[in-house]
């Protein structure tokens, strides 16, 4: 298990205590899902994207999953090589395909959604179900928030301005 990252977790800021939240968690719970599912937990988020979403293509789920067009690329094709995932043509436009989840897709997500189940779980049992609704509120305003147009340009004239005054220092 990934151990002993929360002794400088205090010392970053919200975004960087963000992404070291996520990064243990997944690291806690990935070998489990590689021994049970067969898959790690990137690659089952995809399996998930493709399953919730059928006849999803390539972009999508890159832009869906927020990940690397190069990655997304070879979580795809992981998934076709394993069997949990079959492309097909689209009928309008035969330059683009659709991902659809298969019978072997479908048990491995099922027991990804378990291991989950049980993961969140573990990772929430120290609080409260309103503190967990809270966090999981917070999350969500934070998520649109940076999807948005207006955090956009926000952060594109904040950040500018940042760096021409960090050329001075």
């Amino acid at each position: 298990m990934y151990r002993n990252w929360s002794k400088a977790f205090r010392q970053g800021n919200a975004v960087y205590k963000l992404n070291m939240l996520g990064t243990a968690a997944v690291r806690a719970l990935d070998d489990r899902f590689v021994a049970l599912v067969g898959l790690d937990v990137r690659t089952v988020r995809v399996l998930r994207l493709i399953g919730d979403n059928p006849g999803i293509g390539f972009a999508e789920i890159a832009t869906y999953g927020a990940l690397e067009r190069s990655l997304a690329s070879r979580l795809i094709q992981s998934l076709v090589r394993g069997g949990h995932v079959e492309r097909h043509n689209d009928p309008q436009d035969a330059r683009r395909f659709g991902l659809y989840i298969t019978e072997t897709g479908s048990t491995a997500r099922a027991r990804a959604d378990l291991l989950s189940e049980v993961g969140l779980k573990l990772l929430f049992q120290d609080f409260d179900a309103a503190e967990v609704a809270a966090f999981s509120s917070m999350m969500d305003r934070l998520a649109e928030w940076i999807d948005s147009d207006e955090f956009e340009r926000s952060a594109a004239s904040q950040l500018d301005e940042a760096a021409r005054r960090a050329e001075t220092l």
